[in-house]
């Protein structure tokens, strides 16, 4: 059965996961050091309330020290953020009222990711059938890497992983599933991130604790919209925006 597949699948990536996130060794840190990470978070600011601003703040963090224990993490309820060894995860589900083959069609649209993502990441179709994202850092650089689908059960699931030489390392995966009642199809968004350089402060993580949840919620939210109404409220301005979800 299809749904037996979906389970068997992630499964599978979650294996993955534990192997690629692992553990992070390390001493103990001065007070000295200590000081120094607060005054670095101080001049970033966390100002930028994105994912954007998280994969930035996080590397600044990353050159600085490489050292904090990691922790093995448990996988996250819906709705919450944990720590995988130095990665951020976070879970949202949401319940959309159209079919699971409506919304899975949707999703694999080349320019649906870069319409959830438009705030904070550009988002494209490279021509081997990867995923281009580019994130604008501070001081006007831009980070840039590469994700590609390596589980795909239609209309069930997409699971995606970063490729083997981006700087930024991500997992993720999107499941459809029949809502009680027939009310429509739940749909949960999975995200895993680790910066560049492997490293997440304590302080750090604690400041930024909420960001990626936010940005997962925020993205269901607007895959919601644009699949329910043809358009995402924020981008009513923008024609590009609407697409149809049938």
């Amino acid at each position: 059965m299809a749904s037996s597949r979906t389970t068997t699948a992630l499964r599978e990536i979650r294996s993955r996961g534990e192997e690629s996130w692992g553990e992070v060794r390390s001493g103990q840190w001065s007070k000295a050091a200590s000081a120094v990470v607060a005054g670095t978070l101080m001049s970033l600011g966390l100002r930028r309330r994105s994912l954007g601003g998280t994969v930035v703040a996080l590397a600044s963090g990353a050159l600085l020290y490489r050292g904090l224990q990691g922790r093995k993490a448990h996988r996250p309820a819906a709705g919450r953020e944990t720590r995988h060894g130095h990665a951020v995860e976070v879970e949202h589900t949401l319940t959309v009222r159209r079919p699971a083959e409506v919304l899975y069609r949707l999703w694999r649209e080349p320019s649906t990711l870069n319409l959830l993502m438009v705030d904070f990441a550009q988002v494209t179709t490279t021509a081997d059938g990867a995923t281009h994202w580019e994130i604008q850092e501070a001081l006007g650089r831009t980070l840039s890497f590469d994700s590609r689908v390596v589980e795909d059960h239609p209309p069930e699931l997409i699971l995606w992983e970063s490729t083997k030489d981006s700087a930024v390392k991500t997992q993720g995966w999107v499941r459809f599933r029949p809502a009680p009642a027939d009310f429509g199809t739940e749909v949960t968004l999975h995200l895993a991130l680790s910066p560049p350089g492997g490293v997440v402060v304590e302080a750090l993580a604690k400041r930024m604790r909420a960001i990626p949840a936010m940005r997962a919620m925020k993205v269901l939210r607007r895959f919601k919209s644009l699949a329910e109404t043809g358009e995402i409220p924020t981008l009513d301005h923008n024609p590009s925006a609407r697409v149809r979800a049938d």
